[in-house]
């Protein structure tokens, strides 16, 4: 260790630390964000294949328990996709249904892409999570607050939030407080809707710090958002899969 080393006090190393901290809970944040749009999109997908035959009685009351119960032998360690999962995801598209409009921006590769329009005819037989789901080109939708909240927390606004008024304004309030589940419940037990409380003006600021960005990770910390990425328990699915990490590893 050279002198100038020795001299150096642990709160320097503590405050080199914390500033590395800021930026990795930074960096997390937008990478939860990204992943996030491409969940709600799948959700939005999965929602509308599962209206589109469960309302017009193609399938028959017992379906969604037989198909999560085949999504679970087909994708060892999947989790997340219960038949009341797949309920939920049926609600949150028929909800938003709206997000099939025209004259729409579309979500594509987790991105908002100005030059396309997202016009999607339905297939029975696949799922378009890259097109499907669209975000109007409006004032007065919240685009980018949309996008940013957790599916479990889109779910708890629908179940209670009638209106789409209300739905903008929980959806804000997630959006720029970074609020829990809990929270967002509390405050729609509390009413705030009706009794106007007030939305924090921070939610344009690109950086953060440590407390708020630390907040904001907090904020996806749920079952969905878990669940969605989770891979570590996917086992080999099929013969395919076997050849093919047969085939890698003598090439190693």
């Amino acid at each position: 260790m050279t002198m100038e080393q020795s001299q150096l006090s642990p709160s320097t190393y503590n405050h080199a630390a914390e500033v590395i901290k800021t930026a990795i809970l930074q960096g997390q944040y937008e990478a939860l964000k990204g992943e996030n749009r491409i969940q709600l999109a799948v959700y939005f997908g999965i929602g509308k294949y599962v209206s589109q035959n469960s309302r017009k009685e193609k399938w028959g009351s017992s379906a969604l328990a037989v198909i999560s119960e085949r999504l679970r032998k087909i994708l060892p360690g999947l989790r997340g996709f219960s038949a009341e999962s797949l309920k939920k995801m049926r609600q949150f598209y028929e909800s938003w249904t709206m997000l099939e409009s025209e004259a729409t921006v579309a979500v594509q590769n987790g991105y908002e892409n100005n030059s396309v329009i997202a016009i999607t005819e339905f297939d029975e037989n696949e799922i378009d999570i890259y097109h499907g789901m669209s975000v109007p080109n409006t004032t007065d939708f919240p685009a980018t607050e949309f996008l940013t909240v957790p599916f479990t927390h889109h779910s708890r606004i629908l179940s209670k939030a009638k209106t789409l008024s209300e739905r903008y304004y929980y959806i804000r309030r997630c959006a720029h407080e970074h609020l829990s589940v809990d929270a967002v419940v509390q405050l729609m037990k509390e009413d705030a809707f009706h009794t106007q409380q007030s939305i924090p003006n921070n939610f344009s600021k690109t950086m953060m710090n440590a407390k708020g960005a630390r907040k904001a990770v907090m904020m996806f910390k749920d079952e969905y958002a878990l669940d969605f990425i989770n891979v570590e328990e996917i086992g080999e699915r099929d013969s395919e899969d076997i050849d093919e990490r047969v085939v890698e590893q003598q090439r190693a």
